[in-house]
């Protein structure tokens, strides 16, 4: 998961339908500090996600969505702590997701909570919703259970480049 480079956010949007406006100033800029002696990365922003796997429930918060013009306008949900090189994340909860501009395209890159690796890799998914802003996925094609869940970017989604 990369933290974002510069890039201009939209402003909330009343419904799916209407337009967003651009604004030049980010709403928050994630922090890289130090936990255990490693690098992370703390990301920052209203975006959650929710994610339904085996009879329990995982909540993901502080995160951020951008849609990146270099990838194909894909959407991409970074939430929560990443710690490079630690075993179980180092006990953060972090979440990724990644939606082509060809929906059929996506994946949940990874997803670790409570020092848990929760999928044990990527997972690919089905994708439903108001893309980019917010909506459901299914487990497609799995290593482990089946899993479901959903995201919201609660109106804020960065335009990279």
């Amino acid at each position: 998961m990369a933290l974002p480079m510069a890039a201009t956010i939209t402003a909330p949007a009343a419904s799916a339908a209407t337009a967003i406006s651009a604004s030049s100033s980010l709403p928050c800029t994630p922090k890289v500090i130090k936990i255990q002696g490693h690098n992370a990365a703390v990301n920052c922003g209203p975006a959650t996600a929710t994610l339904h796997l085996g009879g329990k429930t995982y909540t993901f918060r502080n995160g951020f969505c951008q849609q990146s013009k270099s990838a194909g306008s894909a959407l991409i949900l970074d939430l929560g702590t990443i710690v490079s090189g630690v075993k179980g994340n180092a006990g953060q909860a972090d979440f990724s997701m990644l939606i082509g501009s060809v929906h059929s395209l996506a994946s949940v890159l990874g997803a670790d909570y409570g020092g848990k690796d929760l999928l044990g890799g990527e997972s690919l998914i089905n994708v439903v919703g108001s893309i980019p802003s917010k909506g459901t996925f299914t487990s497609k094609v799995t290593v482990g259970a089946r899993f479901t869940g959903s995201w919201n970017c609660h109106g804020v989604v960065w335009k990279g480049p």
